[in-house]
């Protein structure tokens, strides 16, 4: 998108720097991968045996996680939108900081449920 875009805000009133925006963009998609990393772990065998319980968990879960008011993702998206129409580049830092502390923490519990049940 940088390559093809216009380097402006969204009113043309205000040039945007193309390089750091597209850093901000950058940090902003691991933000969403990392939830949806966090959801994954927690919603997947072996914590969830049943697919029937897994995959509704997952759909249930998913939205909340990307669009619910505390929320990394929606905190870097809504920069980046905001960056946008007033021509700033804010990087999402504390979005993906909190992000990664999710995911570990996802996947620390998804570990010790899992060591806890039978492989069977």
């Amino acid at each position: 998108m940088t390559l093809i875009s216009d380097p402006v805000s969204t009113g043309r009133g205000t040039r945007v720097p193309p390089l750091p925006a597209a850093g901000a963009g950058l940090l902003a998609a691991p933000v969403c991968a990392l939830l949806g990393t966090a959801v994954g772990a927690l919603t997947a065998w072996p914590v969830l045996r049943s697919p029937g319980r897994a995959v509704p968990a997952l759909l249930l879960a998913a939205v909340p996680a990307l669009v619910a008011s505390g929320s990394p993702a929606r905190a870097a998206v809504g920069d980046l939108v905001s960056g946008s129409r007033s021509g700033a580049v804010p990087l999402p830092l504390l979005p993906l900081a909190g992000a990664a502390v999710i995911a570990v923490a996802a996947t620390a519990v998804a570990c010790a449920l899992s060591s806890r049940r039978s492989s069977a």
